[in-house]
């Protein structure tokens, strides 16, 4: 069947413009790094880079998570270490003023170091970590103590809920906390009433008074430190977790590049044969454009 100079030059046209698409194709991947462009480029790569991209997000908002809460339950600890500190503070002043020998200036001395002492608690249970008290369970916004001037310290005015936030699909951290399980636990009174007690014992020389009071400093010592350890065992484990979404982060960023990016050295090859190929439609072309009549009636 004898070929028609119609079909030749549209076969040849085709030709020249596949060529030209595949070369155009590779410099864009060349020139983007980027193998994919579209979902028609891949579909199947697509549906995977797509599934790696949620997988990304979702570990990004795991990693901000912890980040927040590593911070939050710095300044827990912190506050901890000062509460622990104030209780042996506390127990110091309060020894200094037993005995029958003590004179009532000093017992005043003391009496006075233990009320500043308890304002110091006041504080540090009242802390606040961007704009919500730590001390104050659910109710973060609510102040878990307050006092009218050098007023008494009210009762505990937090929630006894406290609230957790996760750091992974099976991991979650205690970021609020129930003041009252610090400041009293089980005791019929709180801490408060304890340092009032136990400042008026002290003014009056009242040994026995000391010592009940004492206890009860050695009593929050212990559920503080309790709680302290909690709160480093969570931190030890948010440190692992920053470890282990920084690895899944790195590994679902390769599987990405894997599925989105160019392989440079495929795609120069590629580019340098689609251009040869282009080059050489383009001679075909060029070829059968310059063809007379007299070429076919031969």
């Amino acid at each position: 069947m004898r070929v028609t100079f119609n079909a030749q030059n549209r076969n040849s046209t085709a030709g020249l413009e596949d060529s030209a698409s595949r070369l155009i194709e590779f410099q864009r991947q060349v020139s983007t790094g980027k193998r994919i462009e579209k979902p028609s480029d891949d579909p199947s790569a697509t549906l995977g880079s797509i599934g790696e991209h949620a997988e990304t997000a979702a570990i990004d908002q795991y990693a901000r998570a912890t980040d927040s809460v590593a911070s939050r339950l710095s300044v827990v600890d912190t506050v901890l270490s000062d509460l622990i500190m104030q209780m042996e503070r506390a127990q110091v002043s309060a020894a200094s003023a037993r005995g029958s020998s003590k004179t009532q200036i000093q017992r005043d001395a003391a009496a006075t170091d233990l009320e500043g002492i308890r304002d110091t608690v006041f504080g540090d249970l009242n802390t606040s970590f961007n704009g919500t008290f730590v001390f104050s369970g659910s109710a973060s916004t609510v102040a878990p103590y307050t006092r009218v001037g050098s007023g008494p310290i009210s009762a505990y005015a937090g929630s006894t809920s406290e609230m957790v936030v996760d750091i992974d699909q099976q991991r979650a951290v205690k970021i609020a906390f129930n003041g009252q399980l610090v400041t009293q636990g089980t005791e019929p009174q709180d801490i408060f009433a304890e340092f009032d007690d136990l400042i008026a014992a002290v003014r009056a020389g009242d040994n026995a008074g000391i010592d009940a009071g004492m206890q009860a400093l050695q009593r929050m010592f212990e559920r503080v430190s309790t709680a302290q350890g909690r709160v480093g065992a969570d931190l030890r484990t948010i440190d692992e977790q920053k470890l282990r979404l920084s690895e899944l982060r790195r590994s679902s960023v390769k599987r990405l590049s894997s599925l989105e990016d160019t392989n440079m050295a495929e795609a120069i090859t590629g580019m340098a044969q689609a251009d040869a190929a282009y080059r050489a439609a383009l001679g075909a072309v060029n070829s059968v454009t310059r063809m007379s009549l007299m070429d076919y009636l031969r």
